[in-house]
């Protein structure tokens, strides 16, 4: 990508657009090509699955302060539940709207923490993921989409129910077969 093509499309100067890539390069999401601007970073297996644990030893750790905050967010209870119905409409190939919807449900999980650096550090780490994420589904069908919803609910009503070990479980065992689902993607993306 070239900043000022970036620029002209977007109608405004390339300082801002420069700025916008560098602090993409340093997120993890561009690559600087010297001489020639920016591209999307290709992550290897490794760097996914880093990715992936990080993701989740974040989630866990905020499952047991989100099930005892719960009750006093309704308004995140509501959004939760929004995203819930509307993931029931997501069609297999609507690769970024159910990738938007699901860092919209995952990140009220930690939001419920009521931890402001934690949010602040997924919301960067779920990024790099959902790019990937996106690039990589967007060349594969999405046939885990009905056990992802599924365990989004289950998901939900252990926060009702207060049960902090259940959703610590479904974290785990949703995002381990996530981690699987990219696996089967990576030797087919770059």
């Amino acid at each position: 990508m070239v900043v000022n093509t970036v620029a002209d499309g977007l109608s405004i100067s390339p300082t801002p657009v420069k700025e916008a890539m560098n602090r993409l390069v340093a997120e993890g999401l561009l690559e600087t090509l010297p001489r020639r601007g920016f591209m999307v970073k290709q992550l290897t297996i490794e760097e996914v699955r880093d990715v992936m644990n990080c993701r989740m030893m974040m989630e866990i750790f905020a499952s047991n302060p989100a099930v005892q905050n719960f009750n006093k967010h309704p308004d995140i209870q509501k959004r939760m539940l929004e995203t819930l119905n509307k993931l029931e409409t997501i069609q297999p190939e609507d690769y970024v709207k159910a990738s938007q919807l699901e860092q919209i449900f995952h990140f009220s999980i930690v939001e419920l923490a009521e931890n402001q650096k934690l949010s602040e550090l997924y919301n960067m780490l779920f990024g790099i993921s959902i790019a990937f994420h996106v690039y990589a589904s967007s060349k594969h069908p999405m046939e885990q989409l009905d056990d992802a919803k599924n365990e989004h609910r289950l998901m939900y009503l252990s926060l009702e129910e207060g049960n902090a070990e259940k959703l610590e479980e479904l974290l785990r065992v949703h995002l381990v077969r996530t981690m699987k689902i990219y696996e089967t993607f990576l030797p087919h993306v770059y």
